[in-house]
C-alpha cells in the first residue's frame, strides 16, 4: 500500500426502530472528514458495540457504494454483524461487541481496498449487495459521523463506506456505535 495516514470515523445512533441507512466515511468530503486524499478508501478495522432492546433480530451491514445512476445506487457489502437474542428467553436486552481486523494482524496491511472502477470493486468480489436501491439515492443526505445530533450530511457516491441497519424481524430498538479505521489514498 502506498504510504498513507490512517483515520478513524465513529458513528453512533440510539433508539433505531426501523431499517436505516447511514454514511460512515464520505470519500469526497475532505472538509468534514480528516482524510485529504479522495481516490480510494482502505477499510482496516471495524468495531461494533450495540444494545438491542427487543427480542428482534438485526443485521448491521458495512459496505462500499459501487454503482451510481440518476435515481439510485448500489452498495456492495464487505461485512455483516448479526445480532440475535440467544441466551436468556426472559431477558429481551442483548449486548454485542465485536472487533474485525481486515489487515489480518498486519499481514495484509492494505485491509480491504475499496477502489471502484466501472461501477465495481476492483479488489473485492462479493455476492452480497443492495443493488439499485433508493436508500443510497443522490438527493438524500444520510446521518453520518460528521452530522451534529444525527442530522443528514453527505449523499453517497462511489467508494464511500456506508452502513445499513436492518431490522430483520421482531420489534423494539437498537443503540449502536460503529468505529472504522481506514486509510485514504
Amino acid at each position: 500500500m502506498r504510504t498513507s495516514a490512517k483515520y478513524t470515523a465513529v458513528l453512533g445512533a440510539e433508539a433505531v426502530a426501523a431499517s436505516t441507512a447511514y454514511m460512515l466515511v464520505d470519500l469526497s468530503d475532505t472538509t468534514n472528514y480528516p482524510h485529504v486524499r479522495t481516490t480510494e478508501l482502505h477499510l482496516l478495522w471495524l468495531s461494533l458495540n450495540a444494545e438491542k432492546a427487543s427480542d428482534g433480530i438485526y443485521d448491521i451491514w458495512v459496505g462500499a457504494i459501487t454503482e451510481v445512476d440518476a435515481t439510485n445506487r448500489t452498495a456492495d457489502w464487505l461485512h455483516v454483524f448479526h445480532l440475535q437474542h440467544h441466551n436468556n428467553s426472559t431477558d429481551s436486552t442483548d449486548r454485542f461487541a465485536q472487533v474485525v481486523d481486515f489487515t489480518g494482524g498486519g499481514g495484509m496491511e492494505q485491509g480491504i481496498n475499496c477502489n471502484i472502477t466501472g461501477g465495481a470493486l476492483t479488489h473485492v468480489v462479493t455476492n452480497q449487495q443492495q443493488a439499485g436501491n433508493t436508500n443510497w439515492q443522490t438527493d438524500v443526505g444520510l446521518a453520518s459521523p460528521v452530522a451534529a445530533a444525527g442530522g443528514a450530511t453527505g449523499k453517497p457516491g462511489p467508494g464511500d463506506l456506508v452502513v445499513w441497519v436492518e431490522e430483520v424481524s421482531g420489534t423494539g430498538t437498537i443503540d449502536f456505535s460503529i468505529t472504522a479505521h481506514y486509510a485514504a489514498l
